[in-house]
C-alpha cells in the first residue's frame, strides 16, 4: 500500500429514514456504556478484506470500513490502527464480501439490490449534538443543539478516536433509502416508485397495502424492491 494513501460531506435529501437516538460517553478517552454507538458508528459489522476503487481506476486492497459519522473511508494498518484513506476525494467505490458501496455526493451508499438498471441504496448517518430540520426543496440542514461540544466535527472524531476528549454527547442514527440510477439519489416513495416502474405501479401499491409495508424501514423496502424487479 502507497504511504500517499494513507493519512488522516455531509450532504442529505430529507427522505424516509429510520432513525434512533442515543448518548455518547467517553471517559478517560474510552468509550463506556455506548453499545448502540459503537452498532451504529461504522458501516459494516467488522473491518473486512476489500477492494476501493478510485476515479484514476487505480485500486488498492487493505481491511476497510466507512465511518458512519464523518462518511469517510478508514482502514487498519498492520499493528491494527485504524487509518483514514488521505484520496478519499477521488473514491468511486469500495467492496468487501457481499458488501458494495458508491460514494455518491460524498456519501457512501451500500448497494442493497439492483434489476441492472436501477439500484435500491442505503445511506447510514451518525450525527452528533444535532438535530435535522428540513428546508426549502426538501433539502436538510443539521443544526447544533449544543454550543460547547466541539469547534468543529471533524475535530471531534479526531479526539474521540485519539482519547483526547471526555464527556457525554447526544448522538442521532439514521438510515435513509434510495433509488439509485446513473450516479443519482431518489427517494424511495411512491412517487419515485411510480416514475420508475409505472407499468408496474397499480400491483406496487396492491403489494404494499396486502404486506402492510412501510416503505421508509430497510427490511420492507428491500422486500417491496424484490417484488418490483422480480414482476
Amino acid at each position: 500500500m502507497k504511504n500517499w494513501l494513507l493519512v488522516l460531506v455531509f450532504i442529505t435529501i430529507q427522505l424516509p429514514l429510520s432513525a434512533q437516538d442515543g448518548v455518547l460517553r467517553v471517559r478517560d478517552g474510552k468509550i463506556v456504556d455506548s453499545e448502540a454507538f459503537l452498532k451504529s458508528r461504522y458501516a459494516m459489522p467488522v473491518f473486512s478484506n476489500g477492494k476501493i476503487i478510485l476515479k484514476d481506476k487505480m485500486t488498492y486492497n487493505g481491511k476497510f470500513n466507512i465511518d458512519n459519522c464523518s462518511q469517510t473511508l478508514r482502514m487498519l494498518d498492520e499493528k491494527g490502527d485504524t487509518l483514514a484513506v488521505a484520496s478519499e476525494n477521488i473514491v468511486v467505490s469500495m467492496s468487501a464480501g457481499s458488501y458494495l458501496f458508491y460514494k455518491i455526493k460524498n456519501r457512501y451508499v451500500q448497494i442493497l439490490d439492483t434489476d441492472g438498471k436501477y439500484s435500491l441504496g442505503l445511506t447510514k448517518q451518525v450525527t452528533f449534538g444535532r438535530k435535522a430540520l428540513t428546508g426549502a426543496f426538501g433539502m436538510s440542514d443539521d443544526v447544533a443543539m449544543m454550543d460547547n461540544v466541539v469547534s468543529t466535527e471533524d475535530n471531534f472524531y479526531y479526539q474521540i478516536e485519539k482519547g483526547l476528549w471526555s464527556g457525554s454527547v447526544p448522538f442521532n442514527y439514521r438510515e435513509i433509502v434510495y433509488i439509485v440510477s446513473k450516479g443519482r439519489l431518489y427517494s424511495f416513495t411512491n412517487s419515485t416508485l411510480k416514475k420508475f416502474f409505472p407499468d408496474k405501479y397499480a400491483d406496487i401499491e396492491k403489494y404494499i397495502k396486502e404486506q402492510k409495508l412501510d416503505i421508509s424501514k430497510r427490511e420492507d423496502a428491500s422486500l417491496l424492491y424484490k417484488f418490483v424487479i422480480r414482476q
